[in-house]
């Protein structure tokens, strides 16, 4: 039993790959067959387009057939996980465990982020199915005509059992912060709000991922209310940012990066983790920050402007106390074009006032960091022949960091947060100022 892998590229949805496991059981980390449809490969390899039209940036477009001793990472990219994982579960009545991932794939990556999915799990979705709508009608989804705003920030008991039914929870990070619901949802040119996939793109105004907090203590509403805020503090550094977030009752409305709207039709862009790019076949990995960034010079078309980028980003979630800086919440974006480069910044939050306790998760390796502090002088050595200007990007970046406070309370950041930042900003501003 083989899943297909489809691509959206030159405007349509097309088959462009096969995975065949040798062992279903095994899970992800089971062996496994990954190979290009023969006219897919036709039209793309060995061409200038092979690295561009691959579902990864590790797996250019050609005629091979890979034989892997697990599942390509960029699969598992698309693998519900965390909160979604637990519904999909639920739904299709199976135990968690590696037997689960055959199943997962085959049946809850209809339409993942990104520019990939599996055709088995889209034949899967019954346009027929009824669902019930706002006013508890039922109505088979494909004449579903959506739900208010106010019905999905109430959570009304239609809309829950509409988006269970949809099963559009979204694959999203897989340690702390995986457990927070996440929903991906398209509004249309009415305002009414659907499951992701349920619209024919000339009916989309705008995508979103909606997030609510893991948690119903006052710790979790205070984490996702203040991401709104650190993505204006991160905007007001420099750094990438795609758009405004927007909070309301305890929902945090994102607008999404890998999809543009224009008229008529949906652009959809490759997205792939750094974890994926840098060949990470596992959940949960602990990886060095030094191994990310090597997939970063690897695969980005400016490697030397993502770097710092990269680099930067690291800054703030250590004086900022973003503890879930795993690999998954950063990504590529690849475009059709053959661009790569860092997706804007995401799951950006004061992740250290969990209430479970986070360990900051990637790291750089050595004595280059101690206890979760880095050097930035021993982290600009990392980089020979781009130490000095690793040193002054960073040195004129400390100018930056300094304000930070003032920034962060004009940014919307919670009084209590900014003073307890506060003694790290100072610290590291200083270090990154001397360099």
């Amino acid at each position: 039993m083989a899943a297909t892998l489809e691509i959206y590229r030159g405007g349509k949805w097309q088959p462009a790959a096969t995975l065949t496991p040798v062992d279903e059981q095994a899970g992800i980390a089971g062996a496994c067959r990954f190979e290009y449809e023969l006219e897919y490969a036709a039209d793309y390899a060995g061409s200038a387009t092979s690295v561009a039209a691959g579902l990864s940036c590790r797996f250019p477009a050609d005629f091979q057939l890979h034989r892997l001793e697990r599942w390509p990472p960029f699969v598992l990219d698309l693998l519900p996980t965390g909160y979604g994982r637990g519904q999909w579960l639920e739904r299709l009545e199976l135990r968690d465990g590696p037997a689960a991932d055959w199943q997962l794939l085959l049946r809850g990556t209809a339409y993942p982020p990104g520019c990939i999915r599996v055709a088995e799990a889209v034949s899967a979705k019954d346009p027929n199915t009824p669902a019930p709508t706002a006013a508890g009608d039922i109505v088979a989804m494909k004449d579903h005509p959506g739900f208010d705003r106010a019905d999905v920030l109430a959570r009304n008991e239609t809309f829950v059992e509409y988006a269970f039914l949809n099963g559009i929870y979204a694959a999203g990070a897989t340690d702390v912060q995986g457990a927070a619901p996440k929903l991906l949802l398209a509004r249309d040119h009415r305002g009414a709000w659907h499951a992701e996939g349920r619209l024919a793109d000339e009916e989309v105004q705008s995508h979103w991922l909606i997030k609510r907090p893991r948690g119903d203590r006052a710790a979790d509403r205070k984490v996702l209310r203040n991401e709104a805020a650190y993505m204006r503090v991160a905007d007001r550094l420099g750094l990438a940012v795609f758009a405004e977030l927007e909070w309301e009752d305890d929902h945090l409305f994102v607008p999404r990066f890998d999809r543009c709207v224009g008229d008529g039709d949906v652009e959809r862009y490759g997205m792939e983790s750094l974890y994926s790019a840098a060949g990470i076949a596992e959940y949960g990995a602990r990886v060095e920050h030094e191994v990310l960034c090597e997939a970063i010079k690897a695969y980005c078309t400016e490697p030397e402007a993502d770097l710092l980028e990269y680099i930067k980003r690291d800054v703030v979630n250590v004086v900022l106390g973003n503890k879930d800086n795993h690999g998954r919440n950063t990504a590529l974006l690849r475009y059709e074009s053959g661009l790569v480069k860092l997706a804007p910044l995401f799951d950006f939050a004061p992740m250290y006032l969990d209430p479970e306790g986070i360990a900051r998760v990637c790291r750089w390796s050595g004595e280059t960091e101690t206890a979760g502090e880095p050097d930035w002088l021993k982290v600009a050595a990392l980089f020979p022949g781009k130490e000095k200007t690793v040193r002054a990007a960073l040195r004129e970046f400390g100018r930056l960091v300094r304000q930070l406070p003032d920034i962060m309370r004009e940014s919307g950041v919670d009084d209590d947060i900014v003073e307890q930042r506060s003694p790290n900003i100072r610290a590291h501003s200083q270090q990154l100022l001397a360099l």
